[in-house]
């Protein structure tokens, strides 16, 4: 089975879907993840398609960053792209598969099954969440940005996908020890790339699309360190600014 698609054998068709086990150790995941685990503050949760494909992109501080985009924007529907060494295991590769159903990514390169998973995800209208950065931020400056991957607006650009892009505040902790924050930013339409060459143009998107996420980073800081978690306070300063 390649790692890539945990769903699908070598010919293309279904696997069986999870055995009783790993279908009722998701729904407990899902609970954790909803509830108890991470419990977070998203800004501007109204910004995220309800319909349509969607390439979500985020900042990646540990591997429990998905689990407040996938259980509260995707609604536990999509995929979520992991690196593929987290997947060797065969009881984590079933139970990620029931869980959110995870495409192994083999880092550093081309893969092309992880991206054939993908497109296939979003052609049918689903969404999908990769982190672009690639790896996870371990600086002791947990508000900068590593260089970003170009995969993400490729995949966006060749499945026509919105992306939308979102960003914690800071590493996650988890059971409410500190309050977690995330931040929606406007969905970003790539319409205007549609039918040019993806090597020609995907390093530019990817530009637009860390600009974006930088522009995010300025106003998520605003809203807690400035306005205290007060978006309203914020967006009145705001309007005050340009008047």
């Amino acid at each position: 089975m390649n790692d890539s698609d945990n769903l699908e054998n070598k010919k293309g068709k279904k696997s069986e879907k999870p055995n009783i086990f790993y279908r009722a150790l998701s729904s407990f995941g899902r609970f954790m993840m909803r509830v108890v685990w991470w419990p977070t503050k998203i800004y501007y949760k109204e910004k995220f398609p309800k319909k349509g494909n969607v390439v979500c992109v985020c900042n990646h501080y540990s591997a429990m960053d998905a689990n407040a985009i996938y259980s509260k924007l995707f609604a536990f529907k999509g995929r979520i792209a992991v690196k593929a060494e987290a997947l060797k295991s065969k009881f984590v590769q079933k139970g990620m598969a029931a869980l959110c159903r995870a495409i192994g990514v083999k880092r550093g390169e081309s893969d092309v099954g992880a991206m054939k998973s993908m497109m296939k995800e979003l052609n049918s209208g689903g969404k999908v969440l990769i982190f672009p950065e690639g790896q996870c931020n371990k600086h002791r400056d947990f508000k900068a940005l590593l260089p970003f991957k170009d995969g993400p607006s490729a995949l966006a650009i060749k499945t026509g996908a919105t992306v939308v892009p979102t960003l914690y505040y800071r590493p996650l902790k988890p059971f409410g020890f500190r309050k977690n924050r995330l931040i929606v930013g406007d969905p970003i339409n790539l319409c205007s790339y549609e039918g040019k060459n993806v090597h020609e143009v995907k390093e530019e998107v990817t530009r637009l699309i860390r600009n974006k996420m930088k522009e995010m980073r300025n106003q998520i800081d605003d809203i807690v360190e400035k306005y205290h978690g007060s978006v309203k306070k914020y967006e009145r300063a705001q309007r005050a600014s340009h008047t």
